[in-house]
């Protein structure tokens, strides 16, 4: 029975992280913004005790940091941070493309388009949050094709600081959605041409595209610390 309940608790708690998890990078908490336990308590309907584990845990990911005295709130970047983000990852996507156009099977190239689809459909229906998992889902499976597990791990690690920034991009500039799921179809029909060098050079492009926007709205880490 003893085993039984720690069973639960664990499913608990990871259900609880991925929830706020999903919640910060759809947008539902943007950068800066404070995460309330007894509201997160009301929406989950759980104990305060997951919730502080979940901050915890995202604190490790640095998609929320905790503040002494006031508690936890979602991560802002500085513009040295945030550019240090997106040339990273520019290089890595680059690297996942191009490795897809060399490696991809054609049940993953179909996995690619099928991405596409789903974000084509979000768009169409305005549904912000699920435009934001399919754009994610895109590249998911283009790092998931370049068959290197490595990179697939680096790349899920470094796109979710960039997803907190995204959020507030898109919110800004409002065709930018549109603008991205034009250059996912180029980066995949590169990689269903089987052209690497383009398709690492398209999908380069692509990321810093993305800084150049990211850098007109950052939300600085300076914000006052006080929650009220």
């Amino acid at each position: 029975m003893k085993h039984s309940n720690m069973v639960v608790a664990q499913t608990v708690s990871s259900i609880v992280y991925e929830r706020i998890r999903e919640f910060v990078l759809t947008g539902r908490f943007l950068p800066g913004q404070w995460l309330r336990e007894k509201e997160l308590i009301e929406i989950l309907g759980v104990s305060r005790t997951p919730i502080r584990e979940a901050f915890r845990r995202l604190e490790q990911e640095q998609l929320v940091e905790s503040v002494p005295r006031y508690g936890f709130r979602v991560r802002t970047f500085s513009k040295e941070e945030i550019r240090d983000f997106f040339e990273l990852r520019a290089e890595l996507e680059g690297m996942a493309a191009g490795l897809a156009a060399e490696r991809a099977t054609v049940n993953s190239v179909r996995e690619i388009s099928e991405s596409l689809t789903q974000a084509r459909l979000s768009l169409d229906e305005g549904d912000s949050a699920d435009v934001i998992r399919a754009n994610n889902l895109f590249h998911d499976r283009v790092a998931e094709s370049s068959g290197n597990q490595a990179l697939v791990r680096c790349l899920k690690q470094l796109r979710a600081g960039v997803n907190l920034q995204r959020v507030l991009t898109w919110s800004k500039h409002k065709d930018r959605p549109s603008a991205t799921l034009g250059q996912h179809f180029e980066i995949y029909r590169a990689i269903k041409d089987g052209d690497s060098r383009l398709a690492r050079t398209t999908a380069s492009k692509h990321v810093l595209d993305s800084l150049e926007l990211a850098l007109e709205t950052i939300v600085f880490s300076e914000h006052s610390t006080n929650p009220d």
